[in-house]
């Protein structure tokens, strides 16, 4: 056989290697959010009125209400996961390729939050409809989640010490939404309306004081 010669594996010295710090990485994720959250109002279709006066606009937006709720209800939550996507990056200020994956296929999901919107508006009440939608919001949170477990799991990634009450809050949050959403799926085949009454008071518990409230300037 033909002689092969393998360099031996040589260790970078330090001060060569790339440091990748996270502001791109959250501004992509602004970016995004802002398109999707755009998106969800592009999306509301202008009432088709019968006729002119008052009676025919007030008719025509009745049958947008529904589709106007679903608006509202994203909208706030995008809101709130962007927050928590926001407060994410003032403990993590370096990444590395796993927590970049970790934060595009958050965004991916993100992304998807219209489509399953415009579902839930066309289909209220539908199980399969409630089923895309709380899939949709779930899988927003624990990917969040698991981006948030890995940064702070890694000493390298985090910019400032973590307050163990932070750490377990932040826990909470992120979890908390994926297990009612859970609930309002299997509800869905039986009480669609109180899945829905679920997907709408969901959000008002996350925008009510907490104990994180005292880390915020």
């Amino acid at each position: 056989m033909p002689h092969v010669n393998v360099k031996p594996f040589s260790i970078i010295d330090p001060k060569f290697k790339v440091r990748l710090n996270s502001v791109r990485l959250e501004a992509l994720g602004d970016a995004i959010f802002a398109v999707a959250m755009t998106i969800l109002v592009l999306e509301i279709k202008i009432p088709a009125t019968n006729g002119p006066g008052w009676h025919a606009f007030a008719e025509a937006m009745h049958h947008s209400l529904i589709e106007l709720m679903c608006f509202a209800i994203s909208f706030v939550v995008l809101g709130i996961m962007w927050f928590g996507h926001r407060m994410i990056f003032e403990y993590i200020g370096k990444t590395n390729r796993y927590f970049i994956f970790l934060g595009v296929l958050f965004y991916m999901i993100i992304c998807l939050v219209p489509f399953s919107t415009k579902l839930l508006a066309t289909a209220t009440f539908e199980w399969y409809a409630i089923l895309i939608y709380g899939l949709n919001l779930s899988l927003s949170n624990l990917t969040l989640y698991l981006q948030w477990t890995y940064g702070i799991r890694h000493q390298g990634l985090l910019e400032r010490e973590l307050p163990e009450e932070v750490r377990k809050e932040a826990n909470r949050l992120f979890l908390l939404s994926p297990v009612v959403y859970a609930v309002a799926i299997v509800i869905s085949f039986w009480f669609p309306m109180v899945s829905i009454l679920i997907f709408i008071v969901t959000p008002v518990l996350y925008l009510l004081p907490g104990k994180l409230d005292k880390y915020l300037p």
